[in-house]
């Protein structure tokens, strides 16, 4: 079954994810975009090359384009949906806290935003 995957937008509009992929080469979005193409077509079943568990609710998916490493943050909203929380590219071999913690604060955001729909 497919999973259908949106990119985090603020209360104010912004698109911080589509920012990211359109200041990447036309070559590196392309990456990109195969491997968010490839977790809404395996949701959960993808590999630990292509996506792995950041902490609680944060995952992550791993692309890498000419020696360059980005990280997409993702976590799963409602029934078969993630979202794209927070994207960088990867300049360290550790991910830096305050990047996880902006995933999580979106999380948060986009769940309380559901909710308030959904009441």
């Amino acid at each position: 079954m497919a999973w259908s995957v949106l990119y985090y937008e603020t209360v104010q509009g912004d698109k911080p994810i589509e920012v990211f992929l359109n200041a990447l080469s036309k070559e590196a979005r392309a990456k990109c975009l195969a491997y968010i193409s490839r977790l809404e077509t395996d949701g959960t079943r993808l590999p630990a090359s292509i996506a792995a568990h950041v902490r609680g609710k944060i995952w992550e998916l791993r692309p890498e384009w000419s020696g360059n490493e980005y990280r997409f943050f993702y976590g799963a909203v409602i029934g078969q949906q993630f979202v794209i929380l927070h994207a960088i590219q990867k300049k360290r071999q550790k991910l830096r806290d305050r990047d996880i913690a902006t995933a999580e604060q979106r999380y948060e955001d986009i769940r309380k935003r559901l909710a308030d729909e959904n009441a």
